[in-house]
């Protein structure tokens, strides 16, 4: 998940997404007081480009908001990434973030409490939740909203589960558990995520559960959504990788995740990727 290039190259699902919900809650999130700065966070900013591309121009005019924008990321090459590549916007900022972990006090003093808080396709890689949620409520000003929007189950942590049983695979996937969303086979995510909501102290919050489906069109399409995602391979010696590929997509088929399978043109193919998405707003 380091590979910031090719994230920003495959990440169809995670921009298609983050682009429809953005233009629904955009009355709630893009209002604030006459005269008042928009100051934002973004967890799990990645390469940037759903910041830039996205939310930026919901909070000010044109692309670049009055008021402190911070972008954040756990990977390092992910916020230099981000930062060679929107040098150009003067109010926006790069830094990294373990929203996992308790938060660095001298980051706190520096970085003040935010008016906003986003976050896309982040929160399902955090096993804790808890601490999670307690840094964003902590990092919100009073009066200051949050929109989270992250998977509760995806049919790749189910391939990551089957494959870690392979003894080829195992010794590069002994944490494989660190890599599936903690909801992936909770009956049901909004009860669960609810009681974290009012444990850290939200009173006011919407959650909702969408059943949703990404079609990723051709095998090399796959393919490179697969590797930006995937954090096992970049253990591997570079002749395993494509093997491992190879194996992932006989589980694709295997899992009746293919259309067109009869199709001889691997351009033509199809493989189909049903979800589910938690969608969180919620109000200190």
């Amino acid at each position: 998940m380091n590979k910031a290039n090719l994230y920003q190259q495959a990440n169809g699902v995670q921009r298609r997404d983050a682009m429809e919900i953005l233009k629904e809650y955009a009355p709630l999130i893009s209002c604030r007081r006459a005269g008042d700065d928009v100051a934002l966070l973004d967890i799990g900013c990645g390469s940037g480009d759903v910041l830039v591309d996205f939310i930026l121009p919901l909070l000010g005019r044109g692309t670049v908001p009055e008021g402190k924008v911070l972008g954040t990321d756990i990977s390092e090459q992910m916020v230099r990434y981000a930062r060679e590549s929107y040098r150009h916007l003067k109010t926006v900022e790069f830094d990294t973030l373990d929203i996992g972990t308790t938060l660095d006090a001298a980051k706190l003093s520096r970085w003040g409490q935010f008016s906003h808080v986003t976050s896309f396709y982040c929160l399902h890689w955090v096993q804790n939740q808890h601490t999670a949620f307690s840094n964003i409520y902590h990092l919100l000003q009073a009066g200051g909203d949050c929109l989270l929007v992250f998977l509760a189950n995806n049919p790749i942590f189910d391939i990551y589960n089957q494959l870690s049983r392979s003894p080829k695979w195992s010794k590069y996937m002994y944490d494989v558990e660190k890599y599936i969303s903690p909801y992936q086979y909770c009956e049901n995510p909004a009860s669960e995520i609810e009681d974290l909501l009012c444990t850290v102290g939200f009173q006011h919050y919407q959650i909702q559960v969408r059943d949703k489906l990404y079609v990723y069109e051709g095998l090399d399409n796959l393919k490179r959504a697969v590797m930006a995602v995937n954090p096992f391979s970049e253990r591997m010696p570079t002749e395993l990788q494509d093997k491992f590929l190879q194996e992932y997509i006989a589980v694709v088929r295997e899992m009746y995740l293919t259309k067109n399978c009869n199709e001889e043109n691997e351009a033509n193919l199809q493989f189909i990727s049903p979800y589910k998405l938690v969608i969180v707003y919620a109000k200190k």
